[in-house]
This record gives C-alpha cells, structure tokens and sequence, in this order.
C-alpha cells in the first residue's frame, strides 16, 4: 500500500502544481490584460490632448488669419484713399494755378480797359463811340 499512496501523492502533487501553473498563467494574462488596457487608456488620453491642442492651435491660426487678413485689407483701403486724395491734390493745385494766372490776367489795367470798352461802351474823352447793329435787328 505504500506505493499506492506514493502514486496518489505524486498525482495531487503534480495535479496540484498543474492547478498552480494555470492559475498563475491566468492571473499573469489578466496582468497583462490590465496593463494593456492601462496603456490603451493612456494613448487615448495623449490622442485626445493631441487632437484638443491641435483644434486650439487650428482655432488660433484662423483667428491670426482672419486679423492679418482684415489689417492688409485695411492697408489696401488706405493706400487707395492716400491715392486718390493725392490725386484730388494735383487737381486743386493745377485749379489754383490756373485760377492764380486768370486773377493776374484780369487785374492787368489792359483787360480792365478792354472789359470797359467791350461791355460797359465806355470811352476815353476825346474818342468818339460808334455802335453797329446788325442787318437783322433793324
């Protein structure tokens, strides 16, 4: 009988290791499993700040854009208004010119004379003034 029983015993030992060793392969794949899901869950928290910091950065390039955009816009306005007012400039300049030159023209005692004798009929003494009408107003 002894040898029986050594048999048994060898049998549970060795059921009994097989039992361990399933135990510990489960628990190190459910460590593992665990571990995985650990590093699942910190890539998509990295992926999720990822994707956050870059629909802020996206935002803020937009809003840089739509800024610098709205300034050259502005600067486009305001170098053609300088433009034109420049040009408005060069014509009051020209206006005044030719305003100055006509002012000299008609304060000349020669144009005030001939506006005398033109408009107003007048003569000096001594001149005789002769008017002709026209054939058709006879």
């Amino acid at each position: 009988m002894p040898r029986d029983y050594f048999k048994e015993d060898i049998l549970e030992n060795a059921i009994s290791n097989r039992q361990r060793e399933r135990s510990e392969r489960r628990e190190d794949l459910r460590k593992k499993r665990e571990l995985q899901e650990k590093r699942n869950a910190e890539a998509a928290a990295r992926a999720k700040r990822r994707r956050r910091f870059l629909a802020i950065a996206a935002l803020l390039v937009i809003i840089a854009a739509a800024l610098v955009g709205r300034s050259i816009y502005r600067i486009i306005e305001l170098q053609r208004e300088k433009a034109r007012a420049e040009a408005e400039l060069a014509e009051l300049q020209e206006k005044i010119e030719r305003l100055n030159s006509e002012l000299k023209r008609v304060s000349s005692d020669e144009y005030i004379e001939q506006q005398a004798r033109t408009q107003l009929k007048m003569i000096f003494p001594g001149e005789t003034l002769y008017i002709v009408v026209p054939p058709e107003k006879r």
